[in-house]
């Protein structure tokens, strides 16, 4: 019995001193960050990037992530979907969880913002999935300065 307990808590010391191996962790990360990417690519051709920020202020929290979206034809980035979570893994798991209920569910409108930035003269078209008209609008203008663009948005038809 004493050897047992001797062995529980050599287990316990090393799991303490050797947590899961950060490559392992970051090997979770990138295999999430290219099912993400993976999904946006097959749906609209746009590269991914991931925006982590941390929150200090909140123990349960800790991390947001920000999935930005960049076409390279109009050259500018918008905002897919914003989570939180405790760590970047648990933030990636929301997102294609968002992703997943994205694609299953018609509760999620789409939206067209035609713009075009100041002094420029193409227009662009732009498609956002939100639940509400200022959802899209602010996905769009995600820090940019809303003085810099015209543009009109339009609620699609659900089909």
């Amino acid at each position: 019995m004493d050897k047992l307990k001797g062995l529980e808590l050599r287990i316990l010391l090393h799991q303490t001193k050797y947590p899961m191996p950060r490559i392992q962790k970051k090997l979770e990360q990138i295999r999430l960050q290219h099912k993400v990417s993976k999904i946006l690519w097959k749906d609209n051709g746009v590269s991914t990037h991931f925006d982590y920020h941390v929150n200090l202020m909140s123990e349960e929290e800790t991390i947001q992530l920000n999935v930005l979206t960049y076409n390279e034809r109009h050259d500018e980035y918008m905002l897919l979907h914003t989570t939180r979570g405790a760590s970047s893994i648990e933030c990636l798991k929301r997102m294609l969880e968002y992703l997943e209920k994205q694609t299953a569910s018609g509760v999620i409108y789409t939206f067209t913002i035609e713009w075009r930035k100041n002094g420029e003269g193409d227009k662009h078209i732009s498609y956002f999935r939100a639940r509400s008209t200022e959802e899209a609008t602010q996905k769009f203008f995600h820090e940019k300065n809303r003085s810099d663009y015209e543009f009109s948005i339009t609620q699609n038809p659900l089909s």
